[in-house]
C-alpha cells in the first residue's frame, strides 16, 4: 500500500501528480462518511463544474475526466487514504501512551537540572514572604537547590488547602 503513490497517474508530471495527489487526499478529510467511489465521483463532478465555467483546478485533468483508468486510480487512492485512516485510528492508543511517557520525561529531566541549579532571587524571595505568610519555619536555602525551593512552596501551599 505504500508504493501506491508510485503506480498511480503515471501519465502525469510529478508537480501534476503532486498537485493532484494533495487535493484527493484533501477531499478525503473533507468528506469522510463518502465511499470511495462516492468521493471520486464527486471529485470528477466538481473538476467538470469548474471547467464549465471556465476556471478549472487542473487544466491537465480535463483530457482525463472520461477516462475509465483515470477513476478507477481516483477509487485506488480513495482506497488507500481511507487504509491510512484506519491505520491511524490503530495507532492513536499507543501514540497517546508514547507522548505520556515522553511528558513524564521531559518532566523528569527538568527536575533533574532544577536539582542542579541554584535558586533564583525572585524564588527566594517568594519563599520567605510565603513562609512569614503562613507562619511556616524556614528551611535553611544556603545549600538547597530550585527544586528543593519549589517543593517546599508547594508544601507550604497545599498544607494551607
Amino acid at each position: 500500500m505504500q508504493n501506491i503513490k508510485n503506480i498511480l497517474f503515471l501519465y502525469l508530471t510529478p508537480r501534476q501528480k503532486s498537485q493532484l495527489l494533495g487535493t484527493l487526499k484533501s477531499y478525503s478529510k473533507k468528506f469522510p462518511s463518502l465511499s470511495t467511489e462516492e468521493l471520486a465521483y464527486k471529485f470528477l463532478e466538481d473538476e467538470k463544474y469548474y471547467l464549465d465555467i471556465e476556471n478549472p483546478h487542473f487544466e491537465f485533468v480535463k483530457d482525463y475526466l472520461e477516462d475509465d483508468i483515470f477513476f478507477k486510480e481516483l477509487k485506488k487512492f480513495f482506497d488507500y487514504c481511507a487504509w491510512e485512516k484506519r491505520q491511524k485510528e490503530l495507532l492513536e492508543p499507543y501514540l497517546d501512551k508514547q507522548k505520556e511517557q515522553a511528558k513524564i520525561l521531559r518532566k523528569k529531566a527538568q527536575e533533574y537540572k532544577m536539582s542542579k541549579l541554584k535558586p533564583t532571587k525572585k524564588q527566594l524571595l517568594y519563599y520567605e514572604k510565603i513562609t512569614k505568610a503562613h507562619n511556616v519555619e524556614k528551611k535553611d536555602t544556603q545549600n538547597a537547590s530550585r527544586l528543593d525551593l519549589r517543593n517546599w512552596i508547594m508544601e507550604i501551599i497545599e498544607s494551607d488547602d
